[in-house]
Formats: structure tokens, C-alpha cells, sequence
């Protein structure tokens, strides 16, 4: 009867013993450290591939914009200073051919160009390129205003329209102070934008190095604005040079006109650092641009 009644008791017993709760806490404290780590790990990851691609994202943010414009540079007369960490250029932005002298100024017979760039601000100067000797001769601080169809029809010169359009909306400008008498008839000239690139502190990201693009206005004015941000102190230029095209060099010629291309070093880096790491991600990139304006 004793057995029975004990078999009972046992067998409605609830409820886990202090034994038994004590294994199950270290087995479920076993088991959340483990995923504890693993989930640390993975947000480390996470952020490390994150802060990667913003990194590679800085490098290339900036790239179509400084190329496109130094591939426009001419090469003996293009580029007006030069250091590691700054370049100043004059950008050609038109192209067009001389049509005749009017009252003071030389009209022009412009090629069709993208109306964004042209009538974007910071006209600063022309260049033609002497017949004789292939060399541009540049003319600062000039003035440019629009010009007539009928003077360049008037030399038999026809003033290419943009696609689709009349013929009367063709582009003609008029340049001050004209053109001297070795610019003849159909003497290419092109308009430019003096335009400095530059390495600096960063204004978005502080601390940080920023590229900046300044559009230098006649009379000293300037317009600057911050391309991209942040690159690390390893970035700049370096400079490819007559009798040495293949390597780039550290310091620019000591005569600007022998320069044929740069080495761009845009080696991007991320605003933050992963939790436990010393540094920032970083994106090393560098790529070359040769002057296609070359005489040689």
C-alpha cells in the first residue's frame, strides 16, 4: 500500500529540481555566448564591407569628373602650376575656326557643343593655334559675347547647327581682343575655363582630405565647391614628362609645357572606423590621364 501511494507522489511531481535549473543556465549561457560572438562578428563584417564600398565610392566619385577635364588640356600651354597636391589648368570647353575681324572683335564659327558646358559660368580666354608653327598662343581675361551668322557666311565659312536644328542656330561668338593678322581665315580656337584641382582639408568630412574644383573667375574671383570626400594623405598627383612617358614623377618639370599626362592617386578612405579596428577602410586607386591636345 506504501509502495502504490509512493509511486503516486512521484510520478505527479512538477517543476525541475536546482540541479537541473543550474545545468540548463549554463547550457543556455554556453550557447548565447557562442551566438553573442557570432553575431559581433557578422555586424564587424557587415560594417567592414560597408564602409569598404564607401571608401571605393570616394575614389571613384570624383574620377569622370577630372578626367574628362584633363584629357581637354593642352599640352605646351594648358598647365599654368603644378605641385603633389594641386594642379591649375586651362580647360578648353569650344572649338570653333576663325571667320573675319568686325569693328574690333574676331567672329568665330563654333562647332556644335553641349549647352550645359558652354553656357556653364567662367569664361576666362581663347587660344588659336598658329598655322606656322602648330603652337597655341592663349589671350587671358578676354571678353566673349555673341556674334553674327552673317559675317561667317559673308567668308564662305557655314556654321555647323546642333543635330535636328536650323541652320540659324548656329553657334557664332565674337572674341576682344580680336585675334592678330597670323590668325587667318579657318585658324582653330578654342574658349577655355581656368580651372585649379586641389587636395585640402575637407570641409564635409573634417580632419579628412577633400578634392576640391575652383572655377578661377577673371578679375580674382573664384567658385569653389568640394567634389568628394574624405581621401587619405596619400593622395595627390604625379606628372608624366617629355623623354619619360612610361613613370610618373613625384615633382612637376621645371618647364610646364614639357608635362604630357598625370598620375592620379584618389585613394579614397571611409568616414569611420569598424569597432576595433585602429584605422579607417581605405580604397587605393590610381589611374593616368594623357593630354590628347599634344603636338608630340
Amino acid at each position: 500500500m506504501t509502495n502504490t501511494k509512493s509511486s503516486s507522489v512521484r510520478r505527479l511531481r512538477r517543476g525541475f529540481t536546482l540541479v537541473e535549473l543550474l545545468v540548463t543556465v549554463v547550457l543556455f549561457g554556453i550557447i548565447g555566448a557562442a551566438l553573442t560572438k557570432l553575431l559581433t562578428t557578422q555586424g564587424r563584417f557587415y560594417d567592414k564591407m560597408g564602409m569598404a564600398h564607401a571608401a571605393r565610392n570616394v575614389s571613384r566619385g570624383s574620377l569622370n569628373r577630372v578626367v574628362s577635364d584633363f584629357r581637354m588640356i593642352e599640352a605646351t600651354g594648358g598647365v599654368i602650376s603644378a605641385s603633389s597636391s594641386a594642379i591649375t589648368v586651362r580647360i578648353p570647353f569650344a572649338i570653333g575656326v576663325v571667320c573675319t575681324g568686325n569693328g574690333g572683335w574676331t567672329h568665330i564659327s563654333m562647332l556644335p557643343v553641349d549647352s550645359v558646358m558652354y553656357n556653364a559660368p567662367g569664361f576666362y580666354g581663347y587660344a588659336w593655334r598658329n598655322p606656322n608653327t602648330s603652337a597655341y598662343t592663349y589671350q587671358d581675361n578676354a571678353n566673349s559675347n555673341p556674334g553674327s551668322i552673317a559675317v561667317c557666311d559673308g567668308v564662305a565659312i557655314t556654321t555647323v547647327p546642333p543635330a535636328g536644328q536650323p541652320a540659324a542656330n548656329g553657334l557664332v561668338v565674337k572674341l576682344q581682343p580680336a585675334l592678330p593678322a597670323g590668325a587667318t581665315l579657318g585658324t582653330p580656337v578654342f574658349l577655355y575655363r581656368m580651372i585649379r584641382y586641389e587636395f585640402k582639408n575637407s570641409t564635409a568630412v573634417p580632419g579628412k582630405l577633400g578634392l576640391f574644383r575652383t572655377v578661377i573667375l577673371q578679375g580674382g574671383g573664384e567658385n569653389s565647391e568640394e567634389i568628394v570626400a574624405p581621401f587619405a594623405a596619400t593622395s595627390g598627383f604625379k606628372f608624366f614628362v617629355v623623354g619619360n612617358s612610361t613613370t610618373a614623377q613625384v615633382n612637376p618639370p621645371a618647364t610646364l609645357s614639357d608635362m604630357r599626362g598625370i598620375e592620379l592617386h584618389l585613394d579614397g578612405v571611409s568616414e569611420n572606423r569598424v569597432a576595433g579596428n585602429a584605422s579607417n577602410e581605405a580604397a587605393p586607386f590610381t589611374t593616368a590621364v594623357f593630354f590628347k591636345n599634344r603636338i608630340f
